[in-house]
């Protein structure tokens, strides 16, 4: 097989992952927590791709290094890598934001949608009361939009018709309440494991994208080079705060020698 032939893969994954992703993000809705909490979960599954892409044009460019076009391709997706590693070390705390906001909205609308409902049910009862005639009673379900009712039920007394109403109405409220004691507790923190196992997966692909990501001008990786601020850091901690013990060990020494001569 050709080397270019891995370099044009790339090309095809990188492709392929862009047709997954424009499929979750269209409709464009960037404030919707659905929306964020889809958007992520295609982008986490489908980040193999890029990365997948990446490695092989690194295997090209190992293979053919004095190819000029696999060395380009190579460099321009080594700088796109920036930002996608950056883009998904972001992406962490976005997924549990939008889970958050997400499981609150989605218990509120189960909530309200019961409390409207049984408004509508205590309305029906009031009506069932101040009926007059079962036609009476039939209009007063049509304004609050509630059960229609046969010409065989207006056929009936309107005692019997009530208590038949009424019987149907107690079915409903029963069913409610069935609904209400099924509604999950509200905790915040219930769906907090899987979220941050989103987070963990978003945190390693930034880490994949890092390794590749790298400036034409840099000889390190964005992860390499990262790892060595850290570590010239870590160093220097190190030597402050040993400059500081022999600072303390001569004071120490100094007083020890003022006393000695008292």
């Amino acid at each position: 097989m050709p080397v270019r032939s891995f370099s044009r893969l790339a090309v095809v994954f990188v492709v392929l992952f862009a047709v997954l992703v424009l499929g979750v993000l269209l409709p464009f809705q960037p404030l919707d927590p659905a929306w964020q909490s889809r958007l992520t979960a295609a982008l986490v599954n489908a980040a193999t791709l890029p990365l997948l892409a990446l490695a092989l044009l690194q295997l090209a460019l190992l293979l053919d290094p004095s190819d000029p076009s696999i060395r380009r391709r190579q460099q321009r997706f080594a700088q796109l890598a920036i930002a996608a590693a950056w883009g998904f070390l972001l992406l962490a705390p976005l997924q549990i934001s939008a889970g958050l906001r997400l499981q609150g909205s989605s218990g509120s609308q189960a909530l309200g949608r019961l409390e409207r409902a049984e408004r509508q049910l205590a309305s029906l009862r009031q009506a069932v009361v101040q009926a007059a005639s079962p036609a009476d009673l039939s209009a007063r379900f049509q304004a609050l939009s509630g059960p229609s009712l046969l010409p065989t039920d207006l056929a009936l007394p309107l005692p019997l018709l009530k208590a038949q109403a009424s019987a149907a109405l107690d079915q409903a409220q029963a069913q409610l309440v069935r609904e209400r004691a099924a509604l999950p507790a509200r905790d915040p923190l219930r769906l907090l494991p899987e979220q941050l196992r989103s987070a963990a997966a978003c945190l390693a692909i930034a880490c994949g994208f890092a390794i590749f990501a790298r400036r034409p001008e840099d000889e390190l990786s964005l992860l390499d080079g990262i790892a060595a601020r850290l570590s010239r850091l870590k160093k220097a901690g190190r030597s402050k705060r040993g400059r500081g013990q022999n600072q303390a060990e001569y004071l120490r020494r100094l007083q020890g020698g003022d006393q000695d001569r008292g």
